[in-house]
């Protein structure tokens, strides 16, 4: 056994007799020496595999290297190794390791045995406190972009940071982030893993285990709800639908395939409406609308009407069956929803469902349309289980 796999031996050990969640998450990784590696400079994980810098390890004190080795824990059973789609890799570990430190600190303020300690110059800023990776991401992000640079917890971050910029151990991905079956296979078996390290921890503490560390425990073992699933069931709801070869599928023809297409009973009719004041990003916009493309795009809307706004509607763009759902962003101002709802009522009596994309942070909601709203909130995670809408159901889609 090298010196470097001892150190770290001694810090799973450590784990397992003071913190035993970390611990037995610790047991599930496969060491891998990649001092030779460039894209490893500290340590990385996978969720299966910890990597490591010999001499990055051996520089660290034995209460840094529990530390890291919880943090490489965190970003496994945070599933930051699965979450972070087409996004800057060194960007992403940096939000990550935001969103970690200042919990994990917290965390180990009621250790016992050697207290852990975060190395110097590990990523900690108490203004995202609370706030998921993507939301950090997205912060530093548009500051990025409107400076060049951000800074956050006294460091400049450069728009391509380094693989490790705090220093505490990076991410690598599980798999393609493209693949949506291994990504899925990946997220279940770490959930596995999660709730067996939370019944090895309660039983090893029971009674005593400190309250950090289980409300750490619980929120990672709180049901993760699945908001892609929520839209298309919305969707699904006000959609009533059968095949027809009278009406057939007009994105095959050109392929000289003839298909016969869902069609509705009645005219399904979906009204989408986009806050455009500014903080809705291109990123929530692509997700949001590769989800209604899906639904669009099988058959389960017949026309689809998307309306762009600010205080005001700035933009109007109609797609019918068969289209290529594009969507084309206007805006930029304050908020409002009184006209966008004004507007529905006007012009979009056969609309059967409105979903509005939105931050909600806005204090004028306007009349309750005579059809169903699904208010999609993005960049509220901090706060969303407080909000509140006068009308329509909530839900978070924030990653």
């Amino acid at each position: 056994m090298t010196s470097a796999s001892n150190h770290i031996l001694q810090a799973r050990t450590a784990l397992l007799w003071d913190s035993p969640f970390f611990g037995v998450l610790s047991m599930h990784l496969l060491e891998v020496d990649a001092t030779d590696d460039p894209t490893v400079d500290t340590m990385a994980t996978d969720g299966k595999h910890l990597f490591y810098d010999s001499k990055f390890v051996l520089s660290l004190s034995k209460a840094e290297m529990i530390f890291v080795l919880a943090h490489e824990i965190m970003h496994n059973a945070l599933e930051h190794h699965l979450r972070r789609q087409n996004r800057n890799p060194g960007l992403w570990n940096v939000a990550c390791d935001f969103a970690i430190n200042l919990e994990l600190t917290k965390a180990f303020e009621e250790a016992k045995g050697v207290k852990p300690k975060m190395p110097a110059g590990g990523l900690i800023d108490a203004q995202f406190e609370g706030m998921s990776a993507e939301e950090i991401y997205r912060h530093l992000q548009q500051e990025i972009e409107q400076n060049g640079h951000a800074m956050a917890g006294g460091v400049k971050i450069e728009p391509e940071p380094g693989p490790d910029l705090g220093g505490c151990g990076g991410i690598k991905d599980a798999c393609d982030p493209s693949d949506e079956a291994a990504v899925n296979h990946a997220r279940a078996e770490l959930q596995a893993q999660v709730r067996g390290a939370a019944m090895a921890a309660e039983g090893a503490q029971a009674g005593s285990l400190p309250g950090s560390i289980q409300r750490l425990i619980d929120r990672l073992l709180q049901p993760k709800v699945d908001w892609r699933a929520i839209l298309r069931k919305f969707i699904d709801g006000v959609a009533t639908r059968d095949y027809a070869w009278s009406t057939p599928n007009r994105r095959l023809i050109p392929h000289r395939i003839i298909t016969p297409s869902l069609v509705s009973d009645s005219i399904s009719h979906l009204v989408v409406a986009v806050d455009t004041s500014g903080s809705i990003n291109g990123e929530i916009l692509n997700a949001f609308a590769a989800e209604i493309r899906a639904a669009f795009g099988d058959g389960a809307v017949d026309r689809m009407s998307v309306l762009y706004a600010d205080a005001k509607v700035q933009h109007v763009e109609e797609f019918e069956a068969g289209d290529e759902l594009d969507l084309h962003p206007k805006g930029g101002g304050g908020t409002a929803f009184s006209d966008t709802f004004r507007m529905i009522r006007d012009r979009y009596q056969t609309g059967v469902a409105t979903i509005y994309l939105t931050d909600l942070f806005v204090c004028d909601y306007g009349d309750e349309p005579d059809m169903p709203v699904l208010w999609a909130v993005h960049g509220r995670t901090k706060d969303f289980d407080n909000l509140s809408v006068p009308f329509g159901e909530l839900v978070n889609i924030s990653d």
